[in-house]
């Protein structure tokens, strides 16, 4: 009987030994991927809904992005084993970033403690001139202004919000304009011309007929300056430069030349009837009656000074806006400085769909948000940071397959908005664009990551 029990223990303790040394079922493979699970929510404990969440890898320069649904959860999966980093982004919220999250062979990890801060709100204090001593010191510079080097070019603002003149500054701009030596050469150049042509043959030839050319010659400019484009503007308090726009498409550019051949910006900032250029030209022209033949005289003659004046206003506008600024020198850096930065047609925009699009169908197309995944940056300074809204309109999603992860909509009226400018996007970078977008779907839901493009160049407000 005590040998049976001794070959029973042997027996029992030689079974132990070998299911000790099975392998255990329980421990995952060194290569089993995990997951990140998460929940965002601010300094309240309220959830933070549509928070870009951005996973990255210590040794890898690659990495995913999703937004948070709402109940403000994320969930990234398959992770490979590893030590990550989390990046959280939303609009009015400081960023957030764990640096060191590590995940283990079939693990779990959770992140409880992603409560975001609100941005620290920025003040910015604006220490200016008063309007009289800021257009001073902006007229300075405008007087500095030529074409090609030689030419005065002082009716011209390149600073869209140039202080307004007083009288006596736009009396200042006249006198320098018809005492610069090149506006008496040019009035001398001209009466050498007439008199070869023999034109108002009443002044005759020789030094006195020259004399009397030259005297209209500039009588012209002196009344073409002083009293339509000085006098008249400082009686009706509007201005008499031509406020350059050098942004926008082309057409929106040329049709504001031609319609400030009939408009002037007021002394109040506003945009008016030009009285002062239209009663300025008849007045010049009154005025060279005086001096002129008779023979000069036709009785049209005012009304077709009139008609060539608002025409030669609108072509001269148009070479200012796109021509003559790029033949001007001196152009003060405080008016560039000034000029609003442009946000170039065809700049791609990566986006993340807020929610997902199971609820978009042919039968239940409507609006649908975006944010935006990375920063956008025009000459190196950052116009709209990762996070920032976007939206549109959904006609059409369709089912997801199970052969793929390719998920077809369209997309309509998608903007961007950066500061209070509206973006609108488009599908293509060209304006003629070829095939439709397949928009991939995020982190095994049905969100979508797509890239648009800026559907044309769109002037943002200047950053001080």
């Amino acid at each position: 009987m005590v040998k049976a029990l001794g070959i029973g223990f042997l027996l029992l303790e030689s079974a132990l030994s070998q299911i000790t040394n099975l392998p255990s079922s329980s421990k995952a493979a060194p290569d089993t991927p995990g997951t990140i699970d998460g929940v965002v929510k601010d300094s309240s404990g309220s959830v933070v809904v549509s928070a870009l969440v951005t996973l990255g890898s210590i040794v890898s320069t690659s990495k995913r992005a999703t937004v948070t649904d709402k109940t403000g959860s994320f969930h990234f999966a398959p992770v490979a084993p590893g030590n990550y980093t989390i990046t959280i982004l939303a609009d009015g919220f400081a960023p957030w970033t764990a640096a060191s999250v590590v995940v283990r062979a079939g693990e779990n990890q959770l992140v409880t403690s992603a409560v975001l801060q609100v941005a620290s709100a920025s003040t910015r204090l604006d220490v200016r001139l008063p309007p009289k001593e800021l257009a001073v010191e902006q007229l300075k510079a405008e007087e500095k202004q030529r074409l090609l080097g030689v030419f005065p070019h002082y009716f011209v603002t390149y600073d869209p919000n140039a202080a307004p003149l007083n009288a006596a500054q736009k009396f200042q701009l006249g006198w320098k304009t018809i005492l610069d030596p090149i506006t008496i050469l040019s009035s001398a150049i001209g009466a050498g011309i007439e008199q070869a042509r023999n034109s108002y043959h009443e002044f005759g030839q020789g030094m006195e007929g020259y004399g009397k050319r030259f005297g209209a010659q500039y009588a012209d400019g002196v009344n073409g300056v002083l009293i339509g484009g000085v006098l008249m503007h400082a009686v009706f308090h509007q201005d008499p430069r031509y406020f350059y726009k050098g942004t926008g498409a082309f057409r929106s550019r040329a049709l504001y030349a031609i319609a400030t051949a009939f408009v002037r910006k007021g002394d109040n900032g506003r945009w008016q009837p030009d009285y002062s250029d239209v009663l300025g030209s008849l007045a010049a022209g009154e005025i060279s009656t005086l001096y002129y033949p008779a023979s000069s005289r036709t009785g049209l003659r005012l009304f077709h000074d009139v008609l060539s004046d608002l025409g030669g206003r609108a072509a001269g506008n148009l070479f200012e806006e796109f021509l003559l600024r790029k033949v001007t020198t001196h152009v003060p850096i405080a008016a560039m400085a000034l000029s609003k930065p442009i946000l170039r047609e065809g700049t791609p925009v990566s986006l993340i769909s807020v929610e997902e699009l199971s609820s978009k169908t042919a039968a239940g197309a409507g609006p649908i948000d975006f944010v935006l995944a990375g920063d956008i940056q025009v000459s190196g300074v950052t116009v709209a940071k990762a996070g920032s809204k976007a939206g549109g309109q959904v006609r059409y999603a369709s089912a997801p397959n199970a052969a793929g992860d390719a998920l077809h909509v369209e997309l309509e009226q998608v903007h961007l908005k950066v500061g209070s400018v509206e973006v609108p996007l488009r599908s293509t970078p060209l304006r003629k664009g070829g095939d439709a977008l397949v928009y991939h779907r995020l982190e095994d839901s049905e969100r979508i990551a797509i890239v648009l493009y800026v559907a044309r160049n769109t002037a943002l407000r200047p950053a001080y």
